[in-house]
Formats: structure tokens, sequence, C-alpha cells
């Protein structure tokens, strides 16, 4: 019995990798097999210096393309000729952004110059020719189309084994309850009001002349063939100065402020908090036949700090995502937020859902209510309680810049895929197993029969389960029509 339990608590610490794929065409002698081997030598020289970027994974046979949950959603829908080649290019765009990232926190071999094999252009320039020569010679036809549409998966981020040894059926209750006793507290703390007697820092984006008409962007973006809109570089940067939110946090210490995570010189993560940043996140979800906006914005405070030595919550690291989903008018429809492990999920319905009555979900998800507002007028303030950064209070402010307030400037979250380290290279702030080391918290020692690998540890986006109870994930591209209705 003893042994048993040992051997569910290392598999507590197990956790889900995205593993390198091979093509078929490796070892030959055309210039086919030689993409196939470079392919394979790129993923073995990233497995090898442990840089593989975990937030989406492979596709079994075609080392050139990645999937997500979202895009693996469509894979019934792709039968025609056109809509399957719309899914097989973003598929490879996920890939080359992917290895982008890769390529450059591999190991400088020494004495390497530009336009040599460690030319990270030049390694960039040629995934992506020979992804594409690859990509054409794989779909030539009807059968190969039907296999991937058959061998396509993305796996969840629950660990079976870990539920079996823990008994996830009897432990499930329990855990089960904590969830509702939260559910129960936040419901009593949340306001649609600001908060009242809180010492607080705002945080506020950066002043713009004049903010563009959101509509228009959505409406004007061209879809592809799958209907996901495209977005130019400054129609994205745009929706994102548009939505950008007012953080306001209830500060007692350092830990309750917003920060930039860097590397330290002892190879430890940490979040300068001389750098207040919000890092933004482009994603789509599904609802009815319509595919919709996500827009993520994502901070990072140093720690939440523990009140004791044995607290289980607290740790190095924490942060938020803020999502907000447009309509296809580019209107706000729902807000959501998780903490940056995936905890504490809740959801913000403006007027126009409705929340279905039955919800088949074995853990309910957390509804609250969204104020209302007018975003050319109102920023949506996002306020958060000292420590736990338990969101308690979403109401809107007046458009103004105080001299108190602090500013914060947008960045792309992909920068955090790539940070500068101590010594001159460059470190994902996540491991291969998703997870952001130093993260870890004693809960992970409680709660691995729910078969989530380290629960309370951060992790990249696209690697979030967001329920303890059953299995629910924030990038569920079904996750809104499973919730709710639109309001007629």
């Amino acid at each position: 019995m003893v042994a048993l339990a040992f051997l569910a608590l290392l598999l507590a610490g197990c956790a889900i990798i995205p593993a390198p794929t091979r093509s078929a065409r490796v070892g030959g002698s055309d210039p086919l097999a030689a993409c196939a081997d470079f392919f394979a030598s790129l993923d073995q020289r990233a497995a090898e210096a442990q840089v593989i970027d975990p937030g989406a994974f492979r596709v079994e046979g075609h080392p050139y393309m990645r999937v997500n949950r979202f895009l693996a959603s469509f894979r019934e829908e792709v039968g025609d000729k056109t809509a399957f080649a719309a899914w097989v290019d973003r598929m490879q765009a996920l890939d080359q952004d992917a290895r982008k990232y890769e390529i450059a926190n591999l190991p400088k071999a020494a004495g390497s110059v530009p336009g040599s094999a460690n030319d990270n252009d030049g390694i960039n320039a040629r995934v992506n020719s020979c992804g594409t020569l690859l990509k054409a010679a794989d779909f030539q036809d009807g059968e190969q189309q039907a296999v991937l549409r058959k061998r396509l998966t993305v796996p969840d981020e629950y660990l079976t084994l870990p539920r079996v040894l823990g008994l996830y059926p009897l432990t499930s209750f329990f855990v089960s309850h904590g969830v509702s006793n939260w559910h129960a507290e936040a419901r009593k703390t949340f306001s649609t009001e600001p908060p009242v007697d809180w010492r607080t820092v705002r945080y506020v984006p950066e002043k713009s002349s004049e903010l563009p008409d959101a509509r228009q962007i959505v409406v004007q973006a061209k879809p592809d063939a799958l209907g996901i809109p495209n977005y130019s570089p400054a129609s994205r940067e745009a929706l994102f100065r548009i939505y950008a939110p007012v953080w306001e946090v209830q500060t007692e210490a350092e830990y309750d402020r917003i920060g930039t995570p860097v590397w330290t010189s002892e190879d430890k993560l940490d979040i300068d908090t001389r750098q207040p940043l919000t890092y933004t996140l482009l994603s789509f979800t599904r609802f009815g036949k319509e595919v919709l906006t996500q827009l993520n914005y994502i901070i990072w405070f140093p720690s939440r700090p523990k009140e004791h030595a044995l607290d289980i919550y607290g740790g190095l690291l924490d942060g938020l995502n803020y999502r907000v989903t447009l309509d296809r008018n580019g209107e706000p429809l729902l807000y959501e937020t998780i903490h940056n492990c995936g905890c504490y999920y809740e959801a913000y319905p403006t007027p126009r859902l409705k929340v279905r009555e039955k919800i088949d979900y074995a853990e309910p998800p957390l509804i609250l209510m969204a104020p209302e507002l007018a975003h050319s007028k109102q920023f949506l303030t996002v306020a958060m309680e000292s420590k736990t950064h338990y969101v308690q209070h979403l109401y809107p402010s007046a458009r103004q810049w105080q001299p108190e307030m602090v500013v914060y400037s947008l960045a792309d979250y992909g920068e955090l895929r790539s940070l500068p380290d101590s010594r001159g290279g460059r470190r994902s702030m996540f491991s291969p197993d998703s997870l952001a080391p130093g993260s870890e918290r004693l809960e992970r020692w409680i709660l691995w029969p729910t078969g989530v690998v380290s629960p309370g540890a951060m992790r990249q986006w696209g690697r979030h389960a967001v329920a303890f109870v059953g299995e629910r994930h924030f990038d569920d591209p079904d996750s809104m029509n499973n919730m709710f209705m639109e309001n007629d």
C-alpha cells in the first residue's frame, strides 16, 4: 500500500510533453527525404536542449504541423479541398510559430556566424520551405486527407493513472465539496461595484489618441475557408488597445505588484515589478455556427505569499488571464478569468447570453455577472484582493488617466516563450512539460488524484485544465456552446 501511494505521488509530478514526430520519408534520397531528415534533426536538437515548446501538439507523421483544441474541432468539417487546405495551412503556421521560439532558444554553437547552419533566419526559412514542400506531397489525394482527419487528436490535460491509483470516484467527492465551498464564498465577495476601503494600485493601459471602431475591424476581417477571421498585425493591436482593462490590485507588499517575468543570474524565474506589462494573446472559439474572436490579457505577480509553512496554495509566481470574447460585430459577449495555473475559473456573461439550465460538466463552472459599460467611454476594471489575487470586483470606470495610476504596456505573449537568460542565451518561461519552473504548490500532493498535472503551478497558454472534477479546458472551443445560449 505504501509503495502504491509512493508511485501515485511520483505520477502526480508527471506531465504531458508534446512528443516530436517523424515523417515516413526520413532516410530517402530525394528533396522530400532531405526535408524530413531536416525536421528530424531539428527536433532532436530541440529535445536534447530541452527547448521543445509545449503550447500545441504534434501531428503524427507530419513534423511541419501542430494542432490545438480549436483547430482539431474542424476535423469533421474539412471535406472539401479549400477547407482542408486552410485547415492544414493553419496547423503549419502553428508549427512555424512554435519552432521560431525553439530555434531562438537553442544553444549557439561556438564560432557560429550569420549565414551558417546556426543562423536562426536561415533555419526558420528552411522550416517554412520544407514544410510547404512536404505538405504539397503528403495530401495529394482524398485518402491521405481522410487518414489525417481520422488520426488527428489532441490529448487532454488529465492523467488517467493517478486517477485510478487515487480512487478518483471517491476522492472527487471531497474535491467537489471544496470547489462548491469556494464558489459559495466567491459569490458572496463578488461585486460589479468598486471595492471599498481598499488601498489599491490601479494599472491603466498607455493612453491612445483615438480608439478605432472595433465593429469595423471585426466585420472587415476577411475569414478563411474555415470561417476564422484574418487580422492584420495593426488590426490585432488595435483590438487589444480597445478592450484593454484597468487592473486594480489591493496592494500590501511587492507580491501584489504586476511586473515582467525574467530569468535571474541564479537561473530562477522572477518578476521585475519595475516594468508592469500586460501580455496579449489572440485566440478563437466557436459559438453556434460562428467563429468568435477572443482577446486574452495576461499579467504576472512575484508570488502568492504563504500564510504559513503548510499553506498549500502559496508559492512563487502568480498571475491572471482575463479574456474578452467578441461577437461577430466586435462587441463583448463574454468575459472570463482564470489564474495562470488554470485555477479559479470565473465566467461573466453579458445580458446577451443566457445560461443553459443544464450544463453538462461534472464540475459546474462559476458563472457570475458582467456589468454594463460603454467601451468608448469606460474601462472594464478587474479588481483583485491582496495575496490571493482573487477577482472580487468587475466594474466600469471612466477612461481617465490620473497621476497616481501606473501605466502598463502591452506585449505579445510569445515573448514569454523566449526570454534572455543570464548566460547570453534565451530560454522559455515554461519547461517542455508546460509548467513554469519554481511555481509548484504543496497542493499537488493532495490533488494529484484529480489527474491534473501539478495543480497550482503556473503553465503555458493552451495547457490549462480548469476543473478538478471531470474534464474542462480553458481553450475548449465548445465551452461557450456548453454553457450559454444567445438571449433572444
